[in-house]
C-alpha cells in the first residue's frame, strides 16, 4: 500500500494537471450544451463575438514556461464550441447538423506567461458557398511600470541625491512603454470606440512614482483563424448563408453581411495561398559549383 506521502504527491500533481486527466475535455465540451439547452434563439448576432477566458496551468507550460503550442489548439476547441452553441442554438441535437474543423492557423506575436489570465475572443471572419472561417484573438491583461536605470539609480544613492528616502526621481525618458501593433485593436469590432484607442497615450499614476501604470487595451498574443463547414448527418454540405438565415441570423442592415464577409475573405485569400499545395513554387536555387574543383 502506498504511504500517506505518496497519495498526498499523487493527489497534488493530479490536482496541477485538473485540465489533462480522462475525461475533463469531453466533460468541458459537453457542459457548453447543458449551458445552452434552453435557448431557442442565438444569443450574439452573427457579426458579434463570444469570449472565452481561461488561465495558464501547470499543464498548459512548456519548456519556456509559458502557453504550449498544443493548448492554444484545446483552448480554441473549447472557444469554437462555446461560439457555435451561441450562434447556433440545438445545432447538434435539434437541428441535427455538424460543425467539422478542417484547418487551423495560428501567427504568434507574443507569449502568454504563466499562471495569467487570458482571453480568446472568437468570431465569425468571412465564409464562402462552402466554407466558414473564424478568427480566435487570444490576448492578455497589460499593464506597464516605469524601468529606471539602475546604475544611476545606485549612483545617486551612493551620492545621496533624490528625495528624502534615498531614492532617485523617477524621469519621463525612464518609462518604458511598449510600441502598440495594428494587430492589438481589433480592426472589425464594432463595439471597438474611440476612447480605447485614446487610451493608448493615457497613463495613471499612483501613490508613489515605482506604482505608475498605464491604462492600455489587452496585449494581442496569438491570432488564429478555424476553417470549419456545416455537414448534414448525410454528408451533404450546408452552404453557410442558407444555414445562418435558417438558424435565425437576419442581416440588420442591407449589404452588411457581404461588407464584412468581403473584408475578411480578403485577408483570407492571401493567407490560403500559403498552404496551398497547388500553388507555384519559387524555382530552386541553382546549385554551386567550386571552380576549383569544376572540371574543365
Amino acid at each position: 500500500m502506498p504511504s500517506d506521502t505518496t497519495k498526498a504527491l499523487i493527489l497534488l500533481l493530479a490536482l496541477l494537471h485538473a485540465k489533462s486527466l480522462p475525461g475533463v475535455y469531453t466533460l468541458r465540451s459537453l457542459s457548453y450544451f447543458i449551458k445552452a439547452r434552453n435557448l431557442t434563439e442565438p444569443a450574439i448576432g452573427l457579426l458579434e463575438a463570444s469570449k472565452y477566458h481561461s488561465r495558464v496551468w501547470f499543464d498548459d507550460l512548456d519548456l519556456n514556461i509559458h502557453l504550449n503550442n498544443s493548448s492554444y489548439n484545446k483552448m480554441m476547441d473549447y472557444a469554437r464550441i462555446q461560439l457555435c452553441t451561441l450562434l447556433f442554438p440545438g445545432w447538434q441535437h435539434r437541428h441535427k447538423f455538424d460543425m467539422c474543423l478542417a484547418q487551423t492557423v495560428l501567427f504568434f506575436k507574443a507569449e502568454v506567461p504563466r499562471l495569467s489570465k487570458y482571453t480568446i475572443t472568437s468570431r465569425i471572419f468571412a465564409w464562402d458557398d462552402k466554407w466558414i472561417w473564424m478568427q480566435h484573438r487570444f490576448s492578455i491583461k497589460r499593464k506597464t511600470r516605469p524601468v529606471r536605470k539602475t546604475l544611476e539609480i545606485a549612483a545617486a544613492v551612493e551620492q545621496g541625491i533624490g528625495n528624502g528616502d534615498g531614492a532617485a526621481p523617477v524621469r519621463d525618458e525612464d518609462v518604458v512603454v511598449e510600441e502598440e501593433d495594428e494587430d492589438d485593436i481589433d480592426p472589425i469590432d464594432a463595439k471597438a470606440s474611440k476612447s480605447t484607442i485614446n487610451s493608448l497615450s493615457q497613463v495613471n499614476m499612483g501613490s508613489h512614482p515605482n506604482d505608475a501604470i498605464a491604462d492600455m487595451p489587452d496585449k494581442l498574443c496569438c491570432i488564429a483563424y478555424s476553417r470549419m463547414v456545416a455537414k448534414h448527418p448525410k454528408g451533404k454540405t450546408i452552404v453557410p448563408v442558407n444555414l445562418f438565415e435558417k438558424m435565425g441570423h437576419k442581416e440588420a442592415y442591407p449589404g452588411e453581411w457581404e461588407q464584412y464577409r468581403q473584408l475578411g475573405m480578403s485577408l483570407i485569400e492571401g493567407m490560403m495561398k500559403i498552404g496551398d499545395p497547388t500553388a507555384d513554387l519559387p524555382p530552386a536555387p541553382r546549385r554551386l559549383v567550386n571552380p576549383t574543383r569544376a572540371r574543365i
